[in-house]
């Protein structure tokens, strides 16, 4: 769950009071326990004075950004086992990581993360394929989700403060907060065995990878960390299990099954083999038009006119611009803010004087609906599947503190046009239907372009595989099912979509037939003339 932020009661009625004289009574209750918390965990060992800890842990991750309805159950992304070093006094932590696959073995994909007070690295080593080295700018805040660190970073805040209690689970909770740099944090403590309970953190994911790019949408994110099931590591009182929430959701559950304190840092543990790529500055609004981020079915593909008055844009996630007479249509609106503002700026310099007026999107998984605030707070109508509404409205609506964009600086009330049904947009040339994929369990929808014979399929055609084949059959049969469910012309039909450039309707057939599935000639139709 995730818990309210709530104000002290003597903050709201205790006007007559000196801000100064509440401020000194808070601070001195809030290091009480922050004091009182560190001696319970430690017992009779002083938590100051430990150097390291060393902890074996296995942990199973949910995929909260990309799914077929809005809250729990989620798909399951993994599970994994891990050897985790935390360097108490130097603000560093080493992730030695293996995927677990199918009944618990140890898969090919190996990584070891380096998180430094300014760096993020990560060495990636899988079967088959060339070793790969990532370097970031660190996350923000990113050690408060460990319960001494976070202890010892309260016991040093100058602004540390004392919040009303709470009760979560019927519990009565302590709560204590501070900054780390500009980042809110949160500390509940139990009254009655003085532990921690939880932590709060409130961050922005901004950088430019793909983690970040799916969560960056969501403005202000409450990373919550319940901890609980504590026992004897050492000496020391410690939680077995902790299970991250962010924006309340269910993440991530991790299992410590082996914990030691080292009095001592083994320096080397810390040493990384030296690496050429440079460490990347760039957030998420500094992404080029086109710029790959992750992965891309042909990194190097130029924006392109792929028929007359169709732009498409490349990249990771495609954006596709579409002239009609009256003005112009966008379908998807991927990555961020920032880059939507590079998208508009495109479709303003390739059609001088041509409004636009309506974004198109055809999928809610995160990343490829990042960018929408910036559409909303134009007024542009957006055109969203029936059942990815609330998902949009959750990303227009969320809270920008942290780094305010236009529509948190300048709120408008977003035109949100839900599509449960065929829905047409434009007249004349490069008019578009709008189908909902019926078939689909991933909530989509299809943009039909029927004098340009193209279909822009969302996201379930993805010529992902080797040497470019399309991946899971599944979503191409669903595909197909809906097309032929349609009056959608198939004769001389090409395919277009998040990830694709223009693909024959064979390729799909081909991949089906490939896959085993019989009769899957189709029902062909001419279309217009």
């Amino acid at each position: 769950m995730r818990f309210p932020v709530l104000i002290p009661l003597a903050f709201a009625v205790a006007g007559n009071l000196s801000c100064s004289t509440q401020s000194h009574a808070a601070d001195a209750s809030a290091r009480a326990w922050v004091a009182q918390a560190l001696k319970t965990m430690g017992q009779r060992h002083d938590l100051h004075q430990v150097a390291a800890l060393r902890a074996q842990t296995i942990s199973a991750v949910w995929d909260t950004v990309e799914f077929d309805h809005a809250d729990a159950p989620f798909v399951f992304e993994g599970a994994a086992q891990a050897s985790v070093i935390d360097d108490l006094h130097g603000g560093r932590r080493l992730t030695d990581e293996t995927q677990l696959g199918a009944g618990a073995a140890p898969s090919s994909l190996h990584t070891r993360t380096l998180l430094t007070p300014t760096e993020e690295r990560t060495d990636r080593v899988m079967a088959g394929r060339p070793p790969a080295t990532t370097r970031y700018e660190a996350p923000p805040a990113w050690n408060t989700d460990e319960p001494i660190a976070v202890l010892l970073l309260a016991e040093q805040a100058s602004d540390l403060m004392r919040e009303a209690d709470v009760s979560p689970h019927g519990i009565e909770q302590h709560v204590v907060s501070f900054h780390r740099g500009r980042y809110p944090v949160r500390v509940f403590l139990d009254t009655v065995t003085g532990l921690p309970s939880a932590i709060d953190t409130t961050r922005e994911l901004r950088r430019a990878n793909s983690v970040d790019i799916a969560y960056n949408a969501m403005g202000d994110v409450v990373d919550h960390v319940e901890l609980m099931n504590y026992a004897l590591f050492d000496g020391v009182r410690y939680p077995v299990q902790s299970d991250l929430f962010r924006n309340g959701v269910h993440l991530r559950t991790t299992i410590r099954n082996e914990l030691h304190m080292d009095a001592t840092l083994d320096a080397k543990a810390f040493a990384l083999p030296e690496t050429s790529v440079t460490l990347s500055h760039a957030s998420v609004d500094d992404i080029a038009l086109g710029q790959a981020v992750g992965l891309a079915p042909d990194p190097k593909a130029p924006i392109a006119e792929i028929a007359p008055g169709i732009v498409q844009i490349p990249g990771s996630w495609f954006s596709t611009i579409v002239r009609q007479d009256d003005g112009l249509v966008i379908i998807d609106a991927p990555i961020s803010t920032g880059y939507s503002r590079k998208v508009l700026d495109e479709a303003a310099q390739r059609f001088p004087g041509m409004p636009v007026k309506a974004l198109i999107t055809s999928t809610a998984f995160y990343w490829h609906v990042a960018g929408v605030r910036e559409y909303a707070a134009r007024g542009i109508p957006i055109y969203a599947r029936d059942r990815n509404v609330s998902v949009i409205r959750a990303m227009l609506n969320a809270s920008r503190t942290l780094t305010p964009d236009e529509l948190a600086l300048h709120p408008v009330a977003p035109i949100i046009r839900p599509v449960s049904k065929a829905t047409a947009i434009g007249h004349g040339r490069n008019a578009i239907v709008l189908y909902p994929v019926r078939e689909g369990e991933q909530p989509m929808q299809m943009s039909w372009i029927a004098d340009a014979h193209l279909l822009h399929t969302a996201e379930m055609v993805m010529p992902l595989g080797p040497n470019g084949t399309l991946i899971q059959p599944e979503s191409l049969l669903e595909l197909q099912h809906s097309v032929e469910a349609s009056p959608i012309a198939t004769h001389g039909l090409h395919m277009i979509g998040m990830h694709m450039r223009p693909t024959a309707w064979d390729v799909l057939l081909q991949a089906l037939k490939d896959a085993g599935v019989n009769g899957v000639e189709g029902i062909e139709r001419a279309g217009p003339a």
